[in-house]
């Protein structure tokens, strides 16, 4: 089942939360009823609550469709290839508009993501993702026109979104969302299609690509069906310029070791670790391995006598799984209150630099400030986020993991379609050294049975998984923040769940205890059985599967078979493996 939903409010305002509720479907506030199966799961920062309202909500009466000359040709075709032409790609887009947001309609500026467009030689120009609030894949076509404007038709199709059932399942049909020209409504609390022209100006010049039809103008440029109504995302201003910074890595004459950075409170409950890599080279000092998306991405501050400097805002360049530019920068933080959704969250702003104290004796740094990868230079959105880090050397050492620990259960609910858990883990061996994170995993047990996660039903992932790496995240299924992780089921009935770390160190396997804990009748969880499991001697040499009539299988397909697992000491075990 795939499940569409909005993440809860403590998530949604990028607040740490240690015991964010394991329920994932968002009511909304009464006011928007959007056809899209898409809503936005983030707030950023600039985000502000707006009156606008789609036509679902007006009192049972729809607002005016476009006008009777205005249709759409369901005959064209998405482009959802690079067309031919001059690519100018990664550029920075400073977008703002409309999203539909926890019920509500927002104004939000999308700040720093990576923007492509295409300059064809019959004089075509093309848009990727030409509108920022919601990113498709798709282009949108315009034609070069006097001077430097390029001249945009609409409508052009650019969201497709597939059809779903009553149980939340995925069918073969679609709906097709057009970009439309629009303007705000009479009454001023909606978007309506602009029925005097559909046509919109961008101007292409001096490595930048602005659209000069804009807000000022009372013109948005709108998602809306093919009938003209709005769905509640609009760009209402749009520009892409080059970024002109450029990234840095140590030369091959610098010192590279690894390092371990601790950050975050115990008071707070966000303290964590991770190993990252530190450069010297001269007065030069690099810090890598800090970005989750990107781990060869370097950040480069200066040594200044007792001193590490970074000024401003350093580029680490573009985050492939995010599609934003990514800056190191320092932080402050303050709590704001919001009283729309009454709730209380951090909030982060710029500061001139991020400082760190060098000790040169003992190579330790430490900094009572936040450092932060950000994407984008101008708005505050933490892709990951280091509080009052310090750093000091680090070397590998071997150990069983310390025990995980379930700390919230829900069991699978008819009315969500899933259960989910929330569970405590270490990077810590039982000898308080920090294992490394590369090779830390965790797996899952259902009934006694070690589990195995499957693409068709985690999309999240491509292969099978029964190993999930320690700081595996989809977003979606599987969720960390700091030490927390959340990882939702879809299995009915179970009467214990269990959590085991593993450490791996070549062809040496390290497990904490197999935490595992009685599913009661009510769905809360009670006792728990410390499994005591060998710690590296009984590592795996073989797997064979067989069907339940004894024959060999080499590769199980979906149905119920026998799983034999050879261990090098000699040992094997057999247990029920369900293939879905």
């Amino acid at each position: 089942m795939r499940k569409f939903y909005t993440m809860l409010a403590a998530a949604l305002f990028a607040a740490t939360s240690f015991a964010q509720p394991l329920k994932r479907n968002l009511p909304t506030q009464g006011t928007i009823s959007s056809p899209l199966h898409y809503k936005a799961t983030l707030a950023p920062g600039t985000f502000q609550k707006t009156n606008l309202q789609l036509p679902e909500a007006k009192s049972g009466k729809l607002m005016m469709r476009h006008a009777p000359n205005l249709s759409v040709d369901p005959e064209t075709k998405i482009i959802n290839a690079q067309p031919a032409g001059t690519l100018y790609k990664n550029y920075y887009g400073i977008n703002a508009g409309h999203m539909v947001f926890w019920g509500d309609v927002i104004s939000t500026t999308i700040d720093g993501h990576a923007c492509d467009f295409v300059v064809a030689d019959d004089g075509a120009v093309y848009i990727k993702d030409a509108m920022q609030t919601l990113i498709s894949g798709n282009w949108i076509k315009g034609q070069k026109a006097e001077g430097d404007t390029v001249v945009f038709t609409f409508p052009q199709k650019y969201y497709m979104e597939p059809g779903m059932d009553d149980e939340g399942n995925e069918t073969t049909d679609s709906t097709t969302y057009y970009l439309w020209r629009m303007k705000i409504n009479d009454a001023g609390n909606s978007m309506v299609v602009d029925s005097a022209s559909q046509q919109i100006r961008y101007v292409l010049r001096n490595d930048s690509l602005i659209r000069i039809d804009n807000f000022r103008d009372g013109i948005v440029l709108g998602l809306a069906t093919d009938e003209g109504e709005w769905v509640g995302y609009d760009d209402f201003a749009s520009e892409w310029g080059k970024e002109t910074a450029t990234t840095a890595a140590p030369p091959a004459s610098a010192t590279i070791e690894d390092y371990e950075m601790a950050f975050g409170s115990e008071e707070n409950g966000d303290n964590d670790r991770r190993v990252v890599r530190v450069a010297f080279d001269g007065n030069d000092f690099y810090l890598g391995k800090i970005s989750d998306n990107e781990p060869e991405a370097w950040a480069k501050g200066q040594i200044e006598g007792d001193k590490v400097v970074f000024d401003g805002k350093v580029y680490m360049g573009v985050d492939s799984k995010t599609g934003y530019h990514t800056y190191f920068t320092g932080m402050g933080k303050k709590e704001v209150y919001y009283p729309e959704y009454d709730f209380t969250a951090d909030s982060l702003y710029f500061v001139d630099q991020l400082v760190f104290n060098y000790d040169r004796d003992t190579k330790t740094l430490v900094s009572e400030s936040n450092g932060v990868v950000n994407a984008g230079k101008n708005t505050t959105y933490a892709l990951n986020e280091y509080d009052t880090p310090t750093l000091k050397p680090w070397k590998e050492v071997a150990g069983a993991p310390k025990d995980p620990e379930i700390t919230d259960f829900m069991p699978y609910m008819d009315e969500y379609g899933y259960g989910a858990m929330q569970i405590y883990m270490e990077k810590e061996s039982t000898d308080g050294n920090l294992l490394n994170p590369d090779k830390l995993f965790y797996n899952i047990y259902f009934d006694g049975e070690l589990f195995t996660f499957y693409p068709d039903e985690y999309k999240g992932i491509k292969d099978e998984m029964t190993d999930v790496p320690m700081d595996f995240t989809d977003n979606n299924d599987f969720m960390v923040s700091g030490q927390m992780h959340t990882v939702y089921f879809f299995l009915q009935g179970i009467t214990s769940v269990g959590v085991q770390e593993v450490y791996k160190d070549g062809d040496k396997g390290y497990k904490s205890n197999l935490m595992s804990y009685t599913v009661n009748e009510d769905g809360t969880l009670t006792g728990i059985d410390r499994n005591i499991v060998n710690k590296g001697e009984a590592n795996v040499k073989s797997v064979s599967y067989t069907d339940l009539s004894g024959r060999t299988i080499s590769q199980p397909q979906h149905g119920i078979y026998l799983k034999t697992v050879k261990f090098a000491d000699g040992s094997q075990k057999t247990v029920k493996y369900l293939k879905r």
